[in-house]
């Protein structure tokens, strides 16, 4: 998710359409859908286990 933000950070900071083109690709699109879906089952792993711990 980082590189992704990277990306678009530095399509701003430098202006290039080369960046742009790749920031708004569907590849750039996939990998996010992606590592917002990881971030999500570790949310609800670290959950799980806080849960866990509270209960017993």
């Amino acid at each position: 998710m980082a590189l992704i933000l990277g990306l678009f950070w530095l399509k701003d900071e430098l202006r290039s359409p080369r960046l742009a083109r790749m920031a708004y690709s569907e590849l750039t699109a996939r990998l996010a859908v992606v590592a917002a879906g990881l971030m999500l089952v570790g949310v609800v792993s670290l959950l799980g286990q806080l849960w866990r711990s509270v209960s017993g």
